[in-house]
C-alpha cells in the first residue's frame, strides 16, 4: 500500500549485542522500507551493539556516554521523518505499526494529542497480566507513558515540548510530564510486546517496588545518573 508519512524509528542501545540483530530484523520485516528511517543510538556500549546494527539501521550515532534521555534526543534530532517513533530495542511493535500509527495521526483526534502509545503486554501470568493492566491504566488515567509503549509524536510537537530532558534514567517521565503541557496522550489498542527482562528476572512486585523508590529519590533529589548507575549496580 501507498504509506503518506514517513517514520524515523529512535532505538537507544546499551549493550544489546546479543538481540540486537534479531530485533531490527524483525522490524524491518513488518515495515514497509521506504517511508520508513531506522536511528540507533548506542550509548557507549562495551560488546558490539553498534557495530551489530548497522546492516538494520539507516544511521548508528555513538555517544561517549549512557544516558538514554541524551541519546533520544540525538535521534530525534537526526531525524527527518514526519512522525517519531521512540522504540525500546527489546520491544516488538505490532505488525500494523505503521497502519496504526498513520490512521490516528490523519485523524481529527490528533488535533489534540501530544502523543500517542500502544499497549503494552508483559506476556502470560497473572502477575505480568497484572503489570500489563496497571501500566496502561497508568497510561489511560495519568498520561504516564514508560518507554515499553512505543512513544509517538510529531517533530514539531517534540521541539515545543522540549523533547527529552539528558536523563540517564527516568526521562520518559519527565517528558510525558512536559507532553501533558500540549495535550493528552492518547493509548492505541495495538499490542506491543517488551521483553521485559528486569520484570521477568525479579519478578513483577520487586520490578514495581524498585521503580518507585528510583522516583521517589528522585524527587528528593537525587541526580538520574546515580539512580541509573544504582539500578543497574554499577
Amino acid at each position: 500500500r501507498r504509506w503518506f508519512v514517513k517514520f524515523s524509528v529512535v532505538i537507544p542501545t546499551w549493550n544489546e549485542g546479543i538481540q540486537i540483530s534479531s530485533a531490527l530484523k524483525r522490524l524491518r520485516q513488518v515495515s514497509s522500507s521506504s517511508p520508513v528511517e531506522i536511528i540507533v543510538v548506542d550509548g557507549n556500549s562495551s560488546d558490539e551493539t553498534a557495530s551489530l546494527a548497522k546492516p538494520w539501521a539507516d544511521q548508528v550515532v555513538s555517544l561517549p556516554r549512557t544516558n538514554r534521555g541524551e541519546q533520544l534526543d540525538e535521534g530525534a534530532r537526526k531525524a527527518s521523518g514526519d512522525l517519531l517513533f521512540f522504540l525500546r530495542a527489546d520491544c516488538q511493535p505490532p505488525d500494523n505499526w505503521q497502519q496504526a500509527l498513520e490512521h490516528f495521526w490523519l485523524s481529527s483526534e490528533a488535533r489534540k494529542a501530544s502523543a500517542t502509545a500502544f499497549t503494552v503486554d508483559y506476556g502470560s501470568g497473572l502477575a505480568l497480566r497484572l503489570a500489563s493492566r496497571w501500566s496502561n491504566n497508568r497510561v489511560a488515567w495519568r498520561g504516564t507513558v514508560l518507554g515499553d509503549h512505543g512513544l509517538c509524536t510529531t517533530p514539531e510537537i517534540y521541539r515545543d515540548c522540549g523533547g527529552f530532558p539528558h536523563y540517564a534514567c527516568l526521562e520518559d517521565l519527565e517528558f510525558c510530564k512536559r507532553l501533558s503541557l500540549r495535550g493528552p496522550i492518547v493509548l492505541l489498542p495495538g499490542r506491543i510486546w517488551p521483553a521485559a527482562r528486569g520484570m521477568r528476572r525479579d519478578g513483577p512486585l520487586r520490578n514495581g517496588l524498585q521503580r518507585l523508590w528510583l522516583r521517589l529519590r528522585f524527587s528528593f533529589g537525587a541526580s538520574p545518573e546515580d539512580l541509573w548507575r544504582a539500578y543497574r549496580g554499577l
